[in-house]
């Protein structure tokens, strides 16, 4: 079951929206640090790069709270049809058009989750540690992220208090997909699906979040230990 009521106007792939969102902002964070300090500083742009993924996937997580009764009929409709052939339903949401005047719509993007159920159906209850982590996730890591990823390049305060920021965003971030990944597989998630759609869809976007919070633990670090931006120069 998927929304049926879209404004007229273009429409674009989710998947085209999502590159051009991500590669875009990036850039742009890169293009004014660079104007700023005259600079490419690979943690920055690194740094950049995953808190614009971030916001994006923020978004989502609070569309996962307010349309969560449409991500669960979506899952409910789609589960049997694709079982054992889940990475089709994936490629299809993402080849889904979008309209271009419906972009912001919280219900445009349900499927993302009720996709993501096909892998772990705990994004299709509210009762479970994935649901709850990710919609706290949403509303409390989204402004944060923000004012780290401005804060590289504007310095708009004190470098050990976005240093202090930091620790706390990325290591909310680190944490929570460590244990996230701890009750997949402990609840048996996994099972059903082949080792390759689980390295593909559930272990390489997920990834990200061990691995960038650690840079940016390691920066935040920095900030406050040496009191100055320099890490971004």
């Amino acid at each position: 079951m998927e929304s049926t009521t879209q404004p007229r106007g273009p429409a674009v792939p989710a998947a085209a929206i999502i590159g051009t969102v991500v590669i875009g902002a990036t850039l742009f964070h890169v293009w004014l640090h660079q104007r700023v300090h005259g600079v490419y500083n690979p943690t920055q742009i690194g740094l950049a790069f995953f808190l614009v993924i971030n916001v994006l996937v923020a978004w989502w997580e609070i569309a996962l709270f307010v349309c969560q009764d449409q991500i669960h009929a979506e899952y409910e409709a789609t589960k049997e049809r694709y079982r054992g052939t889940e990475m089709t339903r994936i490629a299809e949401i993402f080849a889904r058009p979008i309209p271009l005047l419906n972009v912001l719509s919280f219900s445009q993007w349900t499927t993302i989750w009720s996709g993501y159920s096909l892998f772990d159906p705990g994004y299709s209850d509210r009762r479970s540690f994935g649901y709850n982590i990710d919609v706290g996730n949403g509303f409390t890591t989204l402004i944060p992220a923000l004012v780290f990823a401005s804060g590289m390049t504007f310095e708009w305060m004190p470098a050990r208090v976005l240093g202090i920021i930091g620790i706390i965003l990325f290591w909310q971030m680190f944490y929570g997909t460590a244990v996230y990944f701890f009750q997949f597989f402990n609840n048996d998630r996994h099972k059903g699906h082949s080792l390759r759609d689980l390295v593909v869809f559930v272990g390489i976007t997920n990834l990200m979040w061990f691995v960038f919070p650690l840079w940016g633990l390691w920066a935040s670090v920095e900030l406050i230990l040496d009191g100055s931006y320099r890490v971004f120069l």
